[in-house]
């Protein structure tokens, strides 16, 4: 892809590495996880670029002059998406860097991290839980539609030397659905930022009553810990339902926002568990819910790996979860319980009655996701992308 020229160029000067991610959130794990990508490379001495659409943290990176924003037209979902990957790629073409790292749906760079999974893999398990009419109608929706256009190419196209992807479920998928070879594919996990959780870790295990006071929580109940931003993929709904098959002294906290979130109060109030779901939107301070939280439960359709599943690890919370979460893959046996299916609710709170009756060792299941941590994986991740022309 680079011309010999290009090649000479790297040896005389920087590396340089572009970083591709169409959009951000203020509060979000893929977010957290790109900041760190950014300092690792440049303590090994890499000029970094980032390319977006989104002026989000345009100030916070201004004075170092690297991020750049595409200023795609108000053409909704789809047109934004068309045009950030048209654009990039024009640019791209006619630049020389020695990696072009792509945390997003593109087709033009050198490696990718498949953080968002394989959209076909989740429109085939969003599929399962739908009428049979809107199943059939996701695979001809024009924004679907161009996803998976863009998508295959960005798994196969020839100048895609890499593909990171953040769990095994993941590769299988790209393997399967993309007819990707095995060996272009590398696995690494998401990780944790294992210092910060631990003072508050220690502070949970001695004085968790007094922090279920203090949010007004009766420390006297049990609380189970829902995170994570749209529902629907999330699983929120299996979660009350299941958590209406449960004893009154069960309860739900749910942190994270949904556009949709006035129809799963009214199905709170319909279930009749009004006051036994609690609903605090998207929040910058999470680990304070870890802390009053007894058990998390993440019913997810698909997740390619969360972060708030890891993260409640983590903790040392007894965690519930599907077998459709890439996390699953590093959780040890004592350390929770996973569901085949997340609308199997009976099976569901089954799971969830098992946290509330299972004497939990908080400290070995913390200690069980140690090898995570967040500087570690991203250390893997930029020495693969070094690995090759430097």
């Amino acid at each position: 892809m680079f011309t010999l020229f290009g090649q000479f160029l790297r040896k005389m000067n920087r590396y340089r590495v572009s970083i591709l991610k169409r959009s951000f959130q203020k509060t979000g794990g893929a977010e957290k996880y790109l900041w760190r990508v950014v300092e690792k490379f440049s303590s090994r001495g890499v000029d970094v670029e980032i390319w977006s659409a989104s002026p989000i943290y345009k100030s916070m990176w201004r004075k170092r002059g690297i991020f750049h924003v595409v200023h795609a037209p108000s053409l909704g979902r789809l047109g934004k998406l068309f045009v950030f990957d048209q654009v990039i790629k024009r640019h791209l073409q006619s630049t020389n860097y020695d990696c072009i790292l792509s945390m997003d749906k593109t087709t033009f760079h050198t490696h990718i991290r498949a953080g968002g999974g394989c959209h076909r893999s989740w429109l085939e398990r969003r599929g399962r839980y739908l009428p049979a009419w809107r199943r059939a109608s996701l695979w001809i929706e024009p924004y679907h539609r161009v996803v998976l256009s863009i998508e295959r190419k960005g798994f196969t196209a020839p100048w895609v030397r890499r593909i990171i992807a953040n769990s095994e479920m993941v590769k299988r998928e790209i393997m399967e659905y993309y007819g990707v070879d095995e060996e272009r594919i590398a696995v690494i996990h998401n990780g944790v930022e294992w210092e910060e959780f631990r003072e508050p870790f220690e502070e949970t295990l001695t004085g968790q009553e007094e922090l279920k006071r203090q949010r007004g929580l009766d420390p006297h109940r049990f609380y189970f810990l829902f995170v994570g931003n749209g529902f629907e993929r999330k699983g929120l709904r299996f979660a009350i339902e299941a958590l209406k098959r449960l004893p009154e002294e069960a309860n739900l906290l749910v942190v994270g926002g949904d556009s949709k979130e006035s129809g799963y109060r009214g199905l709170v109030h319909r279930l009749g568990l009004q006051g036994r779901v609690m609903f605090f939107g998207s929040q910058q301070d999470v680990i304070s819910f870890y802390q009053v939280a007894d058990a998390f439960v993440l019913p997810t359709i698909y997740d390619p790996f969360s972060n708030a599943t890891l993260e409640a690890l983590a903790m040392g919370l007894f965690t519930v979860t599907t077998r459709g979460n890439g996390c699953s893959e590093v959780m040890a046996d004592f350390a929770g319980v996973l569901v085949d299916d997340p609308a199997d609710v009976e099976a569901l709170a089954n799971a969830m009655s098992k946290a509330m009756d299972f004497t939990v060792d908080r400290r070995r299941i913390r200690e069980s996701v140690a090898h995570l941590t967040l500087d570690r994986q991203v250390s893997r991740l930029v020495d693969l992308c070094l690995e090759e022309g430097r």
